[in-house]
């Protein structure tokens, strides 16, 4: 009797599914809204799509590409004639669930018609696959449908760019192709369609089509009682619509869930199942599914015994506004109710339903209802005693339901005859009944059986490849495992070469500091406040080095370390007295003087090369250090007179047009100062001389008004104990005296100059 109240549902339930083959992207949001709502509330999807067509105008606008490539017209006073063929295609849909089977088709030639006159070839084509569609649905002749599915194929092979543009109408037709022959009982052909379906699905961008893929095949693999295979397509489904948040497909697939569960005798899993879709279908008032949902959870509270809870279920079936419009549902459940408060023992309740029916079921006809019904009333006379009319009415019911296939029927048909014989003493008839029964059960059994069998041989399958899968995630393990190791020593290394970089960046920046300190200390320490040339105190420094630098190394050749004389390690020393610095304060002022000071330190800088240093001594007098290449005074641009003659041209071309007095004073010796004795002139006893030295051709400028030079050079053979002395300008004077230092001038009187020198 069960059985009946879902078979009640059958076509509700074949036409469910063309939502999932034909659910896709509209041009407008009012029209995506009413697809949605096709499964879920048909009478809200008509009310839509009614309206939308009423509200807007058709446009002119002659579009030849398919619908899911054109957008509509952002004018909410028109639609396009690709979203009023689309309108026409829910409409029709709505109208079918709803049982206007006439009027849905005449408006699905109204699509077609439309779809001619604008010339929207890939349109068309999908219209007449959803009339074939509904047409199959109503008069279940497979071959026409599969013979004009073949002939749209052959039209659409024939339109321009077919190979891109209609993939979704060739997904579609496989689609219905496979549900055609899964409902003609070919299982091969229907999984083998399915199976080409399946490659448009794994190249789709689409989120939905994918579940409602996994949907179709679920359910026609429960409609074929292989549960382990609809239960894993299910579930797949179930995941990716949670995945995807898709409330619509989630609450589809729960139902079905509930369906395999209630089938597989797993009653309390089925309730959950239905519990969960029934909270997504309660928020649709006209919802049919939701119905079929309480209807079913009656059910299953009816074989687990709680009838009173069946009993809600059925009277808020019977109050919906669904039911009253659906009068096979209307009849079933009146008949469920009888059955419950029979199995409550409230026999007049049970007699008032099914009085009820009576006339309802004399008028339409609903041969499984009816046989049902009879069967009730034969219980009712059964249980009032009354054998006769009990055996009448349940033979009738057999009858009945030998016809329809209702084998539940049957056999409670059986056992009540069997009961009722043995009441009237006819045994025999009694036990042929009985052998009825059993005979009916036993190939309910061997069909049970052979499910069991392939879920056995499923289930050997699914271990297989659960060991397989084992062994996989052992490997799995190991390289995840690696995969850490090496991830850590990536970790490590990164950390090893952030320090390090780190390491570098500090290192750099003590380095930038510090050369920012020397540069500092080399611009205020080491450096005359005014011209910025090297002061007294970088003279010092670098002086005592230089000097401690060549002797080590002339003592190094005197010993026989080295085999070269290092000639390009002597020096020569010039002090040089310019005077114009000594009076350009008091000539041009201060801050001219400032300008001027700094001007002319910045221009002797320029001249200098690596070979040459200078220092600001005193106000007025300069050190030129240079190397001194060769030691033969007449050779060229090494002389003391090519020295003086490169000074005074420096400051002969300082600022021409400045009236500077250009006199230069310069005291010139050379380092080490005695030959054969390198260390015994310390730094500040040459200073000391050239003291001497300046000072002399300072005397001479001064007395004759031009510039000089002072040459100091000892003999070869001038012994270090002749300058042995705290006094190196005495001990130079007598050297001078006794001629182991020669005097070398401009002035080119050398016996004067030694007069000069002895005075100094």
């Amino acid at each position: 009797m069960i059985k009946a109240v879902w078979n009640a549902l059958v076509l509700w339930i074949l036409i469910s599914t063309c939502t999932v083959v034909y659910a896709g992207a509209y041009t407008s949001p009012t029209l995506e809204e009413a697809s949605l709502l096709l499964d879920i509330s048909p009478k809200e999807a008509q009310s839509l799509t009614s309206a939308y067509l009423t509200k807007r105008t058709l446009s002119d606008t002659n579009e030849k590409t398919p619908s899911k490539i054109t957008s509509e017209n952002a004018d909410n006073l028109i639609r396009t004639p690709n979203s009023s063929v689309e309108a026409l295609e829910i409409l029709a849909q709505a109208l079918f669930r709803q049982g206007y089977y006439d009027e849905s088709l005449r408006y699905l030639k109204s699509a077609i018609a439309l779809t001619k006159q604008y010339q929207l070839p890939y349109l068309e084509i999908e219209v007449r696959q959803l009339e074939i569609r509904l047409n199959w649905i109503l008069n279940h002749d497979a071959q026409l449908a599969r013979q004009q599915l073949s002939h749209l194929s052959d039209t659409l092979a024939k339109l321009k760019n077919s190979e891109q543009l209609g993939k979704g109408i060739r997904y579609k037709t496989l689609m219905l192709l496979a549900e055609i022959a899964s409902k003609s009982n070919d299982t091969d052909l229907a999984e083998s369609r399915y199976e080409q379906a399946k490659a448009y699905i794994t190249t789709t961008q689409s989120v939905k089509r994918p579940i409602e893929y996994h949907i179709q095949v679920g359910q026609h693999y429960l409609n074929h009682k292989r549960y382990n295979k609809a239960l894993s397509e299910l579930l797949t489904a179930y995941w990716s619509a949670l995945e995807s948040n898709d409330g619509a497909l989630l609450a589809m697939t729960n139902s079905l869930l509930a369906q395999l569960f209630y089938e597989r005798k797993v009653l309390d899993k089925a309730l959950l199942y239905l519990a969960q879709a029934a909270d997504f279908y309660d928020s649709y008032e006209e919802s049919p599914v939701l119905v079929d949902i309480l209807k079913r959870m009656g059910d299953i509270y009816s074989q687990q015994s709680k009838f009173n809870l069946a009993l809600v279920y059925y009277l808020n079936v019977l109050d919906h506004s669904v039911t009253q419009h659906n009068m096979q549902l209307f009849i079933a459940v009146r008949i469920r109710l009888a059955s419950t408060y029979m199995q409550l023992y409230n026999y007049p309740l049970a007699e008032d339903y099914l009085s009820a029916v009576e006339p309802l079921l004399e008028q339409f006809d609903f041969p499984q209802l009816k046989g049902q019904a009879l069967l009730l009333k034969a219980g009712i006379a059964f249980y009032q005693k009354k054998p006769v009319q009990a055996i009448k009415l349940a033979l009738q019911s057999t009858e009945l339901a030998k016809s329809t296939q209702d084998n539940q029927t049957l056999m409670q048909a059986f056992t009540l005859l069997s009961e009722a014989s043995e009441q009237q003493g006819h045994y025999l008839e009694a036990l042929n009944y009985s052998r009825q029964y059993n005979q009916l059960s036993q190939a309910l059994q061997n069909q049970l059986n052979h499910i069991s069998e392939e879920a056995f041989k499923q289930q050997k399958t699914f271990v297989e490849q659960t060991l397989h899968l084992a062994g996989q995630d052992r490997a799995l393990q190991q390289q995840e495992k690696r995969y850490r190791d090496l991830q850590n020593i990536a970790y490590g290394l990164f950390t090893a070469g952030f320090i390090f970089f780190l390491l570098i960046l500090r290192r750099g920046y003590v380095i930038r500091k510090q050369s920012e300190e020397i540069e500092y200390l080399n611009n205020h320490l080491f450096t005359h406040s005014r011209s910025h040339l090297n002061n007294l105190r970088m003279l010092n420094e670098d002086l005592s080095s230089s000097l401690q630098k060549s002797s080590h190394t002339y003592e190094q050749w005197h010993i026989g370390e080295l085999i070269h004389e290092p000639l390009s390690d002597r020096l020569r020393f010039a002090m040089i007295d310019i005077p114009f610095l000594r009076n350009m304060y008091l000539q041009h002022g201060y801050t001219e003087g400032l300008k001027l000071e700094l001007a002319f330190g910045e221009y002797l800088q320029d001249k200098l090369d690596e070979h040459t240093r200078l220092f600001h001594f005193t106000d007025a007098n300069l050190i030129y250090v240079e190397n001194n290449y060769l030691q033969d005074d007449s050779a060229g641009d090494t002389s003391p007179q090519a020295l003086f003659e490169k000074i005074q041209e420096w400051v002969n071309e300082f600022q021409p047009s400045s009236q500077l007095n250009r006199i230069i004073r310069i005291g010139i010796a050379d380092y080490p100062f005695l030959p054969k004795a390198y260390t015994a002139i310390s730094e500040k006893e040459l200073l000391d001389i050239l003291l001497m030295a300046t000072s002399a051709s300072r005397e001479l400028s001064i007395s004759e008004e031009t510039s000089h030079w002072v040459y100091l050079k000892a003999i070869d053979n001038a012994p270090a104990a002749s300058f042995a002395s705290d006094n190196i300008r005495q001990a130079c004077q007598q050297a001078i005296s006794q001629g182991l230092i020669k005097v070398h001038s401009s002035h080119k009187n050398e016996e004067s100059m030694k007069n000069l020198l002895k005075d100094t």
